[in-house]
């Protein structure tokens, strides 16, 4: 099972979307759904409403899948789910079965969880789209990736860096530092001094420091900040600093590309 997620800390919502074709037809099928589920809530610390794209899913409604689905719910509600909505309606796919409301499309969905605005996870990836965050709570560290080539060369995109970053500290309530995988972003010399504005900015919300790693080659890179050839040595220059325990960074070498 492949499921994608998006996150809106600050209207409180999660997005899942199905991106294979996947058949609920067991409760090992719900198990699946339910343990890549919890691997996402380790970015969440406060209630919060799903919202489900389904057009991949098919449910095979069963005294078996209704308990298995009945209980994960209750699970997940103890765990501040306060709500879920799926979307992408196909009744030949068994979706009126589902224990929760299904509606036709994603902008209905949002009606129905209260948000507004928010980018349909089938949408072609933009720069926005682009943006990664993995949260190290225990490490006190943001993981930003890229999941295309990218280069940042304009105000605007710094202005999308800023506002979806502090979307994420939404989470955060302690101090942290930035770890930036560079193996598919570039940044022009015009942004350099936007990328320090931006810096001071976020040291009045306890950021520490900005060190990347796997940077492209010098002609192409111009990064703004310290980087360092392999991630490991990255984390090592974080644990150094008392802000990441290098047995715990799940490390990994990468060369330049």
């Amino acid at each position: 099972m492949k499921l994608k997620f998006e996150h809106d800390f600050q209207q409180k919502i999660m997005i899942q979307a199905f991106e294979e074709p996947f058949r609920i037809d067991s409760s090992k099928a719900v198990q699946q759904w339910r343990a890549t589920w919890m691997q996402e809530l380790k970015s969440w610390h406060s209630p919060y409403k799903l919202i489900v794209d389904c057009s991949n899913m098919e449910f095979v409604d069963s005294p078996e899948t209704q308990e298995a689905m009945g209980r994960m719910l209750k699970f997940f509600e103890g765990l501040f789910l306060r709500s879920i909505t799926g979307y992408g309606r196909d009744q030949s796919k068994g979706h009126d079965q589902l224990p929760f409301k299904m509606v036709g499309s994603f902008e209905e969905a949002q009606k129905e969880a209260g948000a507004r605005g928010m980018r349909d996870p089938k949408a072609p990836v933009d720069f926005r789209g682009s943006i990664q965050f993995q949260n190290h709570f225990a490490q006190h560290v943001v993981e930003m990736s890229f999941s295309d080539d990218v280069v940042v060369d304009s105000l605007e995109k710094m202005d999308v860096i800023k506002s979806k970053l502090t979307n994420n500290l939404m989470q955060w309530h302690s101090k942290w530092s930035l770890l930036v995988d560079c193996s598919r972003v570039a940044f022009t010399p015009s942004v350099k001094e936007s990328w320090e504005k931006m810096e001071k900015y976020f040291r009045g919300f306890f950021m520490k420091t900005a060190i990347g790693y796997s940077p492209l080659d010098k002609e192409r890179g111009n990064y703004p900040f310290p980087t360092f050839r392999a991630r490991h040595a990255a984390v090592a220059k974080l644990e150094n600093e008392g802000m990441f325990m290098g047995n715990e960074a799940q490390c990994r070498s990468k060369t330049n590309t």
